[in-house]
């Protein structure tokens, strides 16, 4: 029977990760009486007045509060489009959040689309002398948002402000802007334009040949013509450049600089330009429609979507699907959530099982470094509750497969592959970094492949905030940096920081490479063996002591230098030792596009079957019961106080993904039930 349950499971499984259909809810959504709702509405404002920051943060149910969420945003402007043919202010407001997102070339072309549709006069039908208005745009992004400022003026100034400025009647700008703050911005952005028309027309001679430059930010847009391209059938896992290798020729830097410096005018335009001329247009917008849509349905639905996502979250919320994994505490299974039918993976912890192992601060490690890191390239935590028994954290479902199993599989990856894998890695634990966790444990097997095949950094569960005492082995032995192993005059084990993970990592680029971590090969045992007695002590002696070889039939030049600058002994020689620009500037990675990279726009190149990259159910096994297990306190249980997590922007998106296939397919999902009668049903 378990045999054929486990059948069913993966079965179901398969079904769901192959599913293209959209969101597939599969229970209703259960909304607030009149009861609970002045609860709820009481808990918001209190929340608001009793916070540090209320200065600095929007008032429950105003304008402000309701564009600073996703959702708020995107129902008020779908409201907007289909109450009203006054869309392009609000398209206008859409079209910077979204340049705001992007960078290098991409972000230039998409600034000067705005100036030309929206800040100059509608061009007019040569027929009609109609003007031809910019198309109606819809939202297809799950995290739009207006970030809230604190208007630098009183609401009355902002609200003469609109009044002055906005004019349908205007022909200035198709927005109808129009004043001081509009002749001051078209000034500073014909500005901008002129130096990059002018950027268009230069030509640097480079080595003989004529290159037109790209207009990307430093460091930032791609610098390869296309010419090398990697031969997958060559024994060679590089480009040959040899050592001559360089970022660009010493002769012709300054001229490239000068170049660069004008051909990225639009790209370097800050953020900030469109400060006063969004706040101006926003505040029209609520002047124009805010107190009608307040009054709407629309409105309902959402503070009745904002009602349940504060609302307490539980395992019944999601229906288990499939064991994935098992881990020291627990078992990783994949899951669905009932209310939106998004795919999520569940880790569960047995309190007991923390407990007995004396684990507990790595629990609350890793739920506080998950939820404090929002990356593209770190699985990120979703929500996280509890039980009685046990600890949850439900996290992105990468079904993919792990780093491992794919180079058991391969060998060794191709150039393209180790290039792509190897920055978002770096991205990743960049991201760490930034909160001040190291991460301590960076291993093929805890590198995931999505369904597409993009790489995210998983299992926090060493990572940990970086002090000035940090010290003691922690991870994988063989990707233990040397200072991890290291003790002082005295016998203590070295205090160490982030630059530990920059080792670990040029150990993976290695095995990427190649195929073997340099301190888990047979050279490496070899090595350690002449001076040590076990194999455990083999692998650390060979950390600390061997300069590791790199064969010229898998590597070249550059690569080589890459790895060997990575696995210095001395941290402060290595590279990475002041953030990983010093590694994206590295030569090996001349030909990637970063711009396309930071911004998750990269295609993978490699897109895993859609099928069950992971052990038989019958191979994780479950966990037998303990009869002697440890007993918990209330002690025991006060330590979780603040476990219990819901990501707001995980929520939204959740919804607006519903929200988008409602509105493309014009298929309603699941309908709501609605506890009383004071509340709409969101449908």
């Amino acid at each position: 029977m378990e045999e054929l349950q486990d059948a069913l499971e993966d079965a179901q499984y398969v079904n769901a990760i192959n599913l293209d259909e959209g969101p597939r809810p599969i229970t209703a959504w259960e909304m607030p009486c009149d009861e609970e709702m002045t609860r709820w509405n009481a808990a918001l404002m209190k929340e608001w007045t009793d916070s540090p920051d209320m200065d600095q943060l929007p008032e429950p149910f105003t304008y402000e509060w309701m564009m600073h969420s996703s959702l708020g945003f995107y129902l008020f402007a779908t409201y907007i489009k289909e109450t009203s043919h006054d869309y392009l202010q609000i398209n206008f407001i859409e079209e910077l959040l979204r340049w705001r997102y992007l960078r290098g070339q991409s972000r230039g072309s998409k600034l000067k689309r705005i100036y030309e549709q929206y800040l100059l006069p509608c061009p007019r039908d040569e027929l009609t002398k109609q003007p031809i208005r910019p198309p109606l745009l819809t939202i297809e992004e799950v995290d739009l948002e207006c970030t809230y400022v604190k208007p630098p003026i009183s609401k009355e100034e902002l609200r003469q402000l609109a009044l002055e400025h906005m004019d349908d009647s205007c022909r200035k700008s198709a927005i109808g802007f129009h004043g001081r703050c509009y002749d001051s911005l078209m000034n500073v952005l014909e500005d901008y334009l002129s130096r990059e028309s002018q950027a268009e027309t230069v030509e640097i001679s480079l080595d003989g040949n004529t290159a037109t430059e790209d207009g990307g930010e430093d460091g930032e847009g791609s610098t390869g013509n296309g010419d090398d391209q990697q031969d997958e059938s060559d024994d060679r896992n590089d480009d040959d450049d040899g050592d001559n290798e360089s970022i660009s020729s010493n002769h012709s830097t300054s001229a490239m600089s000068q170049s660069k410096l004008a051909g990225r005018a639009l790209s370097r335009v800050p953020k900030e330009i469109f400060a006063e001329i969004e706040m101006i247009v926003l505040e029209c917008i609520r002047l124009r429609h805010f107190d009608d849509f307040k009054k709407s349905g629309e409105w309902k639905k959402f503070i009745n979507y904002l009602w349940h996502r504060d609302k307490k979250i539980s395992d019944e919320d999601f229906f288990l699907m499939r064991v994935l994994g098992r881990g020291g505490f627990g078992l990783v299974t994949a899951c669905k959530k009932g209310t939106t039918g998004t795919l999520y993976a569940m880790k569960v912890m047995n309190k007991k099982r923390i407990k007995a192992k004396k684990s507990v601060q790595l629990a609350l490690n890793e739920r506080a470094c998950l939820a404090s890191v929002d990356s593209p390239f770190v699985v990120n935590l979703k929500y996280s509750f509890q039980t009685k028994d046990d600890l949850y954290l439900i996290l992105d479902l990468m079904t993919g497969g792990d780093l491992s199993f794919h180079l058991s599989q391969r060998g060794r990856f191709p150039k393209e592959d180790c290039l792509y894998y190897a920055s978002r890695i770096m991205l990743g634990l960049q991201a760490l970094h930034d909160k001040n966790y190291v991460y301590r444990d960076l291993k093929p097997e805890n590198l995931l492949l999505a369904e597409d095949g993009r790489v995210r950094i998983t299992d926090l569960g060493l990572a940990t905030q970086v002090t000035p005492t940090l010290h003691g082995a922690a991870g994988t032995r063989g990707y233990w940096a040397p200072e991890m192993l290291r003790r002082n005059e005295k016998g203590k084990r070295m205090n160490y920081d982030q630059r530990v993970d920059w080792f670990s990592y040029g150990c993976v680029v290695a095995e990427m490479i190649c195929g073997c971590n340099p301190f888990r090969s047979e050279n490496a045992l070899k090595f350690g063996l002449s001076k040590a007695s076990s194999k455990e002590k083999a692998l650390d002696y060979a950390t600390l002591h061997m300069e590791p070889s790199f064969e010229s039939k898998k590597f070249t030049a550059t690569s080589t230098d890459l790895c060997r600058k990575l696995l210095q002994k001395d941290p402060k020689q290595r590279l990475g030792s002041n953030g990983c620009e010093e590694i994206m500037a590295h030569p090996w990675f001349k030909d990637l596009d970063w711009e396309m990279i930071i911004s998750d726009r990269a295609k993978p190149p490699f897109e895993p079957l859609k099928d069950i990259n992971a052990a038989s159910q019958s191979e994780i096994g479950t966990f037998a019961e303990d009869r002697n297990a440890l007993k918990l306190s209330d002690e025991d249980q006060d330590v979780y106080e603040d476990w219990d997590w819901t990501s707001q922007k995980v929520f939204c998106s959740e919804v607006i993904e519903m929200l988008i296939y409602e509105r493309d397919t014009g298929k309603p999902l699941i309908p709501l039930t609605v506890a009383g009668s004071c509340c709409c049903a969101i449908s």
